[in-house]
């Protein structure tokens, strides 16, 4: 994985198969990594005196083994130097990677202090509060971001559909840039998606969903995405692998991203010893499928313009 400072070059692996095969392979796809900030380092005030070292903020990242956990430990390590310590002892910060970590660490006796990653919106209301010396990087992406690829991609859509439910990332009521109306439909319960999807998709140029588990969890994507492509209306977000099952495009936040969030979060918390409130990681890849974009006839340029553009607009 390339580190953080060089994220602006673009891959293209192009795709064999349509939407509906990519339902059931995963589809081949092209990123285009794309930095939206460029962030301090770890800093607090003891980091300003020259006269000496700084003790490293120790952390211990939960669940400590896996995949996902051992890629992220790889970054946080690349990305924090000498200024983070990765223990599995007594830490000064808990890392906790997605919900059930989450709410495991909050649970633990004497659990001290608690960043949550990639925590869905639901759990962030239940568990962050006063007095439990925690925060979190909310999952999935802000809706500002997710509109800046679309419109990039999509300049003539008009009227986008977006599709809300008790779980989602976003909340009602939502606002569009001028030109552009959201058609936002609330889904409750889900077992109504089916049939709201087939009743608003003709009135759409666009469909772009939020992060939700529930909504938008595995188990619904056959029928979101070939329902919309039956309509001919492509479906934006909401995370990489709906785009790899043949969504079109999204903002998304890698190990990478996660691992810058959770590096801003210490370094104010170690220089203020208030955690900031939860919010999106404020750094994102952009994940496209080049296959289903042309599919729907959507020029994907070289990357630049879309780059300077989600700089900008979130």
């Amino acid at each position: 994985m390339k580190d953080a400072t060089a994220r602006t070059g673009r891959r293209s692996r192009r795709p064999r198969h349509g939407p509906t095969a990519a339902l059931l392979r995963p589809a081949r796809w092209l990123a285009v990594p794309v930095l939206l900030a460029v962030l301090g380092a770890l800093t607090g005030p003891a980091a300003a005196d020259p006269t000496g070292p700084v003790e490293p903020v120790s952390v211990r990242l939960r669940p400590a083994t896996g995949p996902v956990s051992e890629a992220l430990a790889a970054r946080l390590r690349v990305h924090g130097g000498d200024r983070i310590r990765l223990t599995e002892q007594r830490a000064d910060v808990t890392l906790a990677l997605g919900d059930a970590a989450f709410r495991a660490a909050l649970a633990a006796p004497g659990h001290g202090a608690v960043l949550g990653l990639g925590i869905g919106a639901t759990r962030v209301l239940e568990l962050v509060g006063p007095g439990c010396r925690c925060s979190a990087v909310r999952a999935g992406v802000p809706l500002a971001a997710q509109l800046a690829v679309l419109r990039e991609l999509m300049p003539g859509a008009r009227r986008v559909g977006v599709m809300l439910g008790p779980d989602s990332a976003w909340r009602a009521p939502l606002a569009g840039p001028v030109g552009l109306l959201l058609d936002v439909v609330e889904v409750d319960p889900p077992q109504r998606l089916g049939p709201l999807l087939r009743r608003h998709l003709p009135d759409w140029d666009a469909l772009l969903l939020p992060e939700d588990p529930v909504l938008f969890g595995p188990g619904t994507a056959r029928l979101v995405l070939l329902t919309s492509y039956r309509q001919r209306v492509p479906v934006f977000g909401p995370g990489a692998d709906y785009v790899h099952a043949g969504s079109v495009a999204s903002a998304a936040p890698d190990n990478d991203d996660l691992a810058r969030a959770a590096l801003d979060w210490l370094g104010q918390w170690r220089a203020t010893g208030q955690w900031p409130a939860p919010d999106f990681a404020g750094h994102y890849g952009l994940e496209i499928n080049d296959y289903v974009a042309r599919a729907y006839d959507l020029k994907v340029g070289p990357g630049g313009r879309l780059e300077r553009r989600l700089e900008i607009d979130p």
